[in-house]
């Protein structure tokens, strides 16, 4: 067994994003299908490919996972999220967050795509951490204070 390879796995960093659409003070959630956090509420989002900016990740996510088309210049950073462990695949993934004002029409759009159970438009303040899966709760958090200013 090549011990150093099962060590690459497990410490090396996997960049991910994930993309919030806001309406007012509801956002768009979608339903996990599988483990991690399965049945849990999460942001849509994934894996940064090669060759792609974190933009050009979120916008693309969007379209896969809810058929929301966005402009990359339409996206606002809102958090990075890399606490060790956060997520308990091997790797550390380090998400980052965008966060983008929609119209009513747009949510009303979104379909459940790839991961995607179901699509969910949640009330901001009614969100609670455990109908969340990882750690996706402290950019709702972080969304309430700049969505109050």
């Amino acid at each position: 067994m090549d011990t150093s390879k099962e060590m690459n796995m497990t410490t090396a960093t996997i960049l991910t994003v994930d993309g919030v659409l806001v309406c007012g003070r509801r956002v768009l959630l979608i339903e996990r299908t599988k483990a991690p956090f399965m049945d849990k509420l999460v942001f849509p989002g994934g894996h940064v490919e090669g060759g792609e900016s974190l933009e050009e990740a979120v916008v693309r996510e969007l379209m896969e996972e809810v058929g929301v088309e966005v402009a990359e210049s339409d996206l606002h950073y809102l958090i990075e999220l890399s606490a060790p462990g956060r997520d308990p695949r091997p790797g550390h993934r380090t998400a980052h967050v965008y966060w983008m004002p929609v119209s009513e029409d747009v949510l009303a759009s979104a379909m459940a795509g790839s991961d995607a159970r179901a699509v969910h438009i949640v009330d901001l303040d009614s969100l609670t951490p455990d109908r969340m899966g990882f750690d996706h709760y402290r950019a709702i958090e972080c969304l309430r204070k700049i969505l109050a200013n």
